[in-house]
C-alpha cells in the first residue's frame, strides 16, 4: 500500500493520473469473439479488370421512354451517345447481375443547394447530389474491393496513364468521344479550363479548396492532343498524385457553359462568376449519371438520367438503370428516420442518436428497411481526449502512441 501511495503522489505531481500510469504498462485484454451479426457484409477482392475495361460493344440498349425520344429525332441514337469506347461495368462484380431500366431512388437531405457553379466554391447541396452530377479524372471510390498487390486509384475520365522513364512526366489518355449531357463533345479544353481557370486562378476557390500544389509543388499541365493530357513534375513518380485526380480534386466543369462567364473573358467579377448558375438554373451540364431537372426551394431536388452517359453495362446497356434520384429537403436525422421508416430509400446512418431506435427497427421482420453494414475495410474510431492528465504531450513517444491506438481500436464501432 506505501508504494501505491508513493506512486500516486508522484504521478499527481507531475500531473499524471495513477490510472492512466497504471494502465499504460498493463497488458491489454483480450478482445471477444464478435458475435454473429447477419447485417455485416463481407468483402470480396477483384482486380480492376474485374470491375471495369473500356471496350466498344456490339450493341447498345437504353430505357424505352429515352429510346421513342431518340426515334422521334430529339436525341441521336443511342451509339451515336456513347463514345468509341465506353466504360464497361463487369458483370461478375455486380452482386445482382445486369439490372433493369426504372424507378426512382428517394434521399432525404440537410444540406440545400447555393447553386450549380460547384467549381467556384458553390455547394450543390451534398448528400450524393455531388457525386451524381460529377465525374473525374480518377476513382477511388471501388478501392474497398480491390486486391492489395493492384490497390492505385482507377481510370475514369483518364482512361489510361504512362510514366516517362525518370518518373517525371505523366501521360494521361482521356475517354475519346463522350459527351456532356446536353451534347457538347467533352475533350482536354475541359481539363485546361478547369485548371487554368479554376485551380491555378488564385481568385477562384473550388468547394473542395484544390489549388496546384494539391499536385505537387511545381506540377504542370499541357494538352497534347484533344484526348491526351501531360503532367510535369518537380519530383519522380509521385504516385499519390493519381488519387488527388479523384473525386472531388480534380472533377471538370462543362467549360462551354464555364467559360464565357469568366471574370478573364467577361465583365463579371469573381463573385459574380461564382453565383452564374444559382439554384433556379435547370439543365447544368454534366459527365454524371444525372441532370438536374427540377428544385423546389426547402422541398425537393430532382435529377434525370444523363442520355449522353459514357458508361454501360457487358449486356451495353448504357447506364444508370435508375431514372430519377428524388433530394428531399430536410434535414440530416431525418434522413435516418424516414430511411427506417420506409419513406426515403437510403441512408448513411450518420447521426449518432439515432443508431439504437434504427437497429430496433431494422431487426423488426416486418420493417420495410434492411440495415447492412456495407463490405468495408475502414472503420470508425473514437479518440479519446487525453489532455487533461498530461498524455497529450507524450503522444509522440511510440509506445504510448501504440496503447493509444489499441485503446481506440477496442473501441471501434
Amino acid at each position: 500500500m506505501k508504494k501505491l501511495t508513493t506512486l500516486v503522489a508522484g504521478t499527481l505531481a507531475l500531473g499524471v493520473s495513477a490510472t492512466a500510469v497504471l494502465a499504460d504498462g498493463a497488458t491489454p485484454a483480450a478482445l471477444p469473439e464478435a458475435p454473429k451479426f447477419d447485417a455485416q457484409g463481407q468483402v470480396t477482392f477483384v482486380g480492376i479488370g474485374d470491375i471495369l475495361e473500356y471496350k466498344a460493344l456490339e450493341k447498345y440498349g437504353e430505357p424505352d421512354f429515352v429510346k421513342a425520344l431518340a426515334d422521334a429525332g430529339k436525341l441521336p441514337a443511342v451509339k451515336d451517345r456513347l463514345p468509341k469506347e465506353p466504360m464497361v461495368y463487369k458483370t461478375g462484380n455486380m452482386k445482382d447481375g445486369v439490372g433493369v431500366y426504372g424507378d426512382v431512388m428517394r434521399h432525404v437531405i440537410g444540406g440545400r443547394p447555393e447553386g450549380w457553379n460547384y467549381w467556384a466554391g458553390q455547394s450543390q447541396g451534398w448528400g450524393g447530389i455531388d457525386i451524381g452530377l460529377s465525374e473525374c479524372l480518377t476513382r477511388t471510390g471501388p478501392l474497398f474491393q480491390v486486391k492489395a498487390e493492384e490497390l492505385a486509384p482507377l481510370p475514369n475520365l483518364a482512361k489510361s496513364w504512362e510514366w516517362s522513364a525518370d518518373g517525371m512526366q505523366l501521360t494521361m489518355k482521356l475517354i475519346d468521344g463522350a459527351k456532356w449531357s446536353d451534347g457538347d463533345p467533352f475533350d482536354a479544353d475541359d481539363i485546361m479550363y478547369h485548371w487554368e481557370y479554376n485551380i491555378v486562378d488564385e481568385q477562384v476557390t473550388p468547394l473542395q479548396q484544390e489549388s496546384p500544389a494539391t499536385f505537387g509543388e511545381g506540377a504542370t499541365l499541357e494538352k497534347v492532343d484533344a484526348s491526351t493530357l501531360k503532367w510535369t513534375f518537380k519530383t519522380a513518380f509521385p504516385t499519390q498524385v493519381l488519387y488527388s485526380m479523384a473525386y472531388g480534386t480534380f472533377c471538370p466543369g462543362p467549360s462551354h457553359i464555364l467559360a464565357p462567364q469568366h471574370p478573364k473573358n467577361s465583365k463579371n467579377t469573381y463573385e459574380q462568376y461564382k453565383n452564374a448558375f444559382p439554384p433556379t438554373y435547370m439543365g447544368m451540364p454534366t459527365m454524371g449519371a444525372w441532370v438536374v431537372v427540377e428544385h423546389r426551394p426547402d422541398d425537393i431536388v430532382v435529377l434525370r438520367r444523363n442520355p449522353y452517359y459514357w458508361k454501360v453495362d457487358e449486356a451495353g446497356n448504357q447506364l444508370p438503370y435508375l431514372n430519377e434520384m428524388h433530394y428531399r429537403l430536410s434535414t440530416w436525422a431525418d434522413r435516418d428516420v424516414q430511411a427506417v421508416a420506409g419513406t426515403g430509400d437510403f441512408s448513411n446512418l450518420e447521426q449518432a442518436e439515432n443508431y439504437v431506435e434504427s437497429l430496433k427497427k431494422a431487426a423488426d421482420p416486418g420493417s420495410p428497411a434492411r440495415l447492412e453494414f456495407g463490405q468495408r475495410t475502414i472503420a470508425y474510431s473514437l479518440h479519446f481526449n487525453l489532455s487533461g492528465n498530461g498524455w497529450a504531450s507524450r503522444m509522440s513517444e511510440p509506445r504510448r502512441y501504440a496503447n493509444s491506438t489499441a485503446t481506440s481500436t477496442s473501441a471501434r464501432a
